[in-house]
């Protein structure tokens, strides 16, 4: 019985799909490298240069003066070999994609290596990565394991959701452990680690009990970050009363939030909603929404 309980309340969330999905291989991207001098300009895959209307990979100097991949390359070798951690992921990414150099997937693993410990934990994260895949050296889930575990202790939030991601499931799946790099990872402004702990906090496991107020909690951090997803999820527990008070009004202000933010889900939830509060309840609600969208509205510079 509480099994059948467990999975009409992940249903309804519309959490169960995109969890599993995400569990079956998606990984956290990393960071784009910052710019470093000479600047790397990616408008788009590199294409031949006789395909009309393809755009294609430039490198500027730090005047935004066109240089050659080679020349690009050079300069960023010398930065990187100065100590500068940018550079040294910079020069990852050239090795990587065969940039000004050969490709060379060693080459990249090392300068990932060295970023990490030059102080840059996106370097760990990104060597970690590469371990678990076999580029650059042999298959090592061990070591990449390790290279993840010290991009989090530095504070990397997409190493934190990695982790999370990977103490879920398999023969090292740790609830407790994985809930704490989520947490962590939300910290960090990675919403889908909302979403993933709300899943989690609801279903319970290992030594993690069920507790629909922490699911609430989590979404309501993934719904200040803007999340559609986590703004769509946390409606439905409003609406339900899961985890909280029932509050139609306050879920039908998310719903609306949830579909400026993007999501697309049946609009026939919303009209329900609408029909029940009433004329005067749903322009307030919508008032509401507006407002709440407004005050999440980036300054213009």
């Amino acid at each position: 019985m509480k099994t059948r309980a467990a999975i009409f309340i992940l249903a309804a969330l519309g959490l169960s799909i995109a969890v599993f999905l995400y569990l079956q291989g998606r990984q956290a991207q990393p960071r784009p490298p910052a710019p470093s001098s000479p600047a790397l300009h990616d408008s788009g895959p590199p294409a031949p240069a006789d395909s009309p209307g393809q755009r294609t990979l430039t490198f500027t100097d730090s005047e935004q003066n066109p240089i050659s991949p080679q020349e690009a390359f050079g300069r960023i070798l010398a930065a990187a070999e100065a100590g500068e951690a940018t550079a040294m992921l910079n020069l990852a990414e050239f090795y990587g994609n065969g940039w000004g150099v050969r490709q060379n997937f060693t080459e990249r693993l090392r300068w990932q290596q060295n970023a990490g410990e030059a102080g840059d934990p996106r370097g760990f994260f990104r060597a970690a990565h590469s371990l678990e895949a076999g580029l650059g050296a042999e298959a090592d889930q061990a070591a990449a394991r390790a290279a993840l575990e010290k991009a989090a202790k530095a504070g990397l939030a997409e190493a934190h959701l990695k982790l999370g991601q990977d103490l879920l499931a398999g023969p090292e799946a740790d609830a407790s452990r994985a809930a704490a790099h989520l947490e962590e990872a939300l910290k960090g402004g990675l919403p889908l680690a909302a979403n993933m702990l709300a899943l989690l906090y609801l279903q319970g496991g290992g030594d993690v009990g069920a507790d629909a107020v922490k699911a609430r909690a989590a979404l309501e951090q993934g719904a200040e970050l803007g999340d559609p997803e986590a703004l769509k999820n946390l409606a439905v527990m409003n609406r339900q009363g899961w985890g909280g008070p029932q509050n139609p009004a306050e879920a039908l202000k998310l719903y609306l939030a949830a579909q400026a933010a993007g999501w697309t889900g049946d609009g026939e939830i919303i009209s329900a909603l609408k029909a029940e509060l009433g004329p005067r309840g749903a322009q307030e609600a919508e008032a509401e929404a507006r407002a709440w969208l407004e005050s999440r509205k980036p300054i213009s510079q």
